[in-house]
């Protein structure tokens, strides 16, 4: 069995799903708010034998007829609405995912891709660093809580840098989310940098575009698609900013080298997934920006038909979930 971890307004999780339905895999999808409300988690040990289930209502699963896990999305558990006094309900909602890393940690199966792994990836230096070390390149880039090194960085990139969340690609103010893109800094003989001392700073020397290259990697499969961000003013340094169908989207073929530093990326990072991403400069480098070790990938697909991104992953979740059980 397959077994989708995410939660209720995951759009791509049901894009996939739907292409699971129609191959006629056994799977079923766990959406994690309804944890441990409408789900229940059981694991034990017991004479040297680990057991354990998920039950999704009448639906009970054991943990050994899961051979394959693609862990998407999920969110925090929510606890039941009774538990009322906060103290209680952080305690519940602390408990209640510390017994679901265990039982994820505990299980022997196929993941795309494995938590801790994913939780690993995403730290920006460690990308960058791998992306260097397996080829690719790497542009010029420092993570800094000095306002000193701050502006030494800025001026030896002749004051053509950007700025970079590491971590935390969004905000919510007044319950409303909104991103943080990258921004570029103005050009200024007398720009502020004391702000560097109160948070880190992850500051990059900026790049020349001609166009952008959206890379997933699949398993061994490597699929990649170029998007005109240049098409429009609002879209030049970050093309979140602009709708994805204002820009246009073409499939890309890689460079033989490239292709295989983006397998060799996501395979040191111990994923089985990647959603990389590139500029491709006017002189026609690759320059490697980050990847998102559980990055969206259904628009691509969506606006590119000929790249068959969700079949990849459904096989793969099928054959290495078959393979792992071997």
């Amino acid at each position: 069995m397959i077994l989708v971890v995410t939660n209720r307004r995951d759009l791509t999780a049901d894009f996939l799903i739907l292409e699971l339905q129609r191959r006629g895999e056994d799977f079923v999808r766990f959406n994690t708010e309804d944890y441990p409300q409408d789900v229940q988690v059981t694991w034990r040990i017991e004479d040297h034998r680990v057991a354990g289930s998920f039950r999704f209502g009448e639906q009970e699963v054991g943990l050994d007829k899961i051979r394959s896990i693609w862990y998407r999305r999920p969110v925090p558990p929510v606890p039941e609405v009774d538990i009322c006094n906060p103290v209680d309900r952080e305690f519940a909602i602390a408990e209640s995912q510390a017994a679901l890393d265990g039982v994820w940690r505990a299980m022997d199966c196929f993941w795309v891709s494995d938590p801790d792994n994913l939780r690993r990836a995403e730290n920006k230096p460690l990308q960058l660093k791998v992306a260097d070390e397996v080829g690719l390149e790497v542009w010029p880039t420092v993570v800094t809580s000095c306002p000193e090194e701050a502006r030494a960085f800025y001026e030896v990139c002749d004051r053509s840098a950007v700025y970079k969340p590491l971590r935390r690609g969004h905000l919510a103010r007044d319950g409303k989310r909104s991103l943080i893109y990258t921004n570029p800094l103005p050009s200024s003989d007398d720009l502020d940098f004391g702000a560097v001392g109160l948070a880190p700073v992850m500051l990059q020397k900026e790049v020349p575009k001609k166009v952008e290259v959206r890379v997933t990697v699949v398993g061994d499969g490597v699929f990649a698609a170029e998007i005109d961000s240049q098409r429009i003013p609002e879209a030049r340094q970050d093309w979140r900013r602009a709708s994805v169908n204002q820009l246009p989207h073409e499939p890309h073929d890689l460079p033989a080298s490239v292709e295989e530093g983006c397998r060799q990326l996501v395979k040191r990072l111990g994923l089985a997934f990647g959603a990389i991403d590139f500029v491709l400069t006017p002189d026609d480098r690759y320059v490697f920006l980050e990847i998102n070790p559980n990055g969206q990938w259904a628009w691509i697909q969506q606006l590119c038909p000929s790249i068959p991104i969700r079949e990849a992953l459904c096989e793969l979740l099928a054959v290495g979930g078959a393979r792992h059980g071997e």
